[in-house]
């Protein structure tokens, strides 16, 4: 007597072939968008914490605003995009000048004309000068944002910032915000970044 021994037919195998590959499938690109959702998370984590230190360093230059080795007023330029003035930054008795600007490439960067002589004349035109990239990735023109903004003494929190042809003489505190995105394509909006800074040497109370 001959026992009927049962077996996959060729077509229930191809049928099991189709749903595992499937599900392979689908396994492949979960894993695919999981890892890319986690690059562009560390992505923006990282150019956040670059903002961050940028805006960090940019407000303990302000806070130590002061008037220039030769007398001029602490602040030279208080523009959009362009930030000048005068501060003791290093070790020595001398002011240096300090210049943050926003360039034609998005870069926010940061010069230092140090004083090398004690002549009036060439106090600051003949100093040294050195230039860093601070940031990169800054869309603050693309998003129609200034860089620097600029409040007067009654500054509490919620008053506007100053506007049109003000006076330097007027300003109290100075609010830097970036708006950082390395690649559009990947994320909705550009990251904000910002913090305000008192200058320290034109408080009055």
């Amino acid at each position: 007597m001959f026992k009927n021994h049962k077996a996959f037919t060729l077509i229930e195998i191809l049928v099991v072939l189709s749903i595992f590959s499937i599900l392979m499938a689908g396994a492949s690109w979960f894993i695919i968008g999981t890892n890319r959702d986690l690059a562009v998370m560390w992505e923006q984590l990282i150019t956040q914490n670059e903002g961050k230190k940028t805006i960090d360093h940019v407000v303990n230059y302000v806070r130590k605003a002061e008037t220039s080795s030769v007398g001029s007023y602490s602040l030279v330029t208080t523009t959009d995009y362009n930030l000048v003035f005068y501060a003791n930054v290093d070790e020595d008795s001398l002011i240096e000048k300090i210049h943050f600007w926003l360039d034609a490439d998005n870069i926010l960067k940061q010069t230092i004309v140090k004083p090398s002589s004690t002549a009036v004349s060439d106090l600051y035109e003949n100093g040294t000068s050195s230039t860093i990239n601070l940031a990169e990735n800054v869309k603050n023109i693309e998003q129609g944002n200034p860089v620097f903004l600029y409040y007067n003494e009654n500054y509490t929190g919620t008053q506007s910032a100053l506007s049109g042809n003000f006076n330097l003489i007027d300003v109290r505190v100075v609010q830097v915000q970036l708006e950082l995105e390395k690649d559009p394509t990947k994320t909705p909006v550009p990251l904000h970044v910002e913090s305000k800074a008192f200058i320290r040497s034109t408080k009055t109370n």
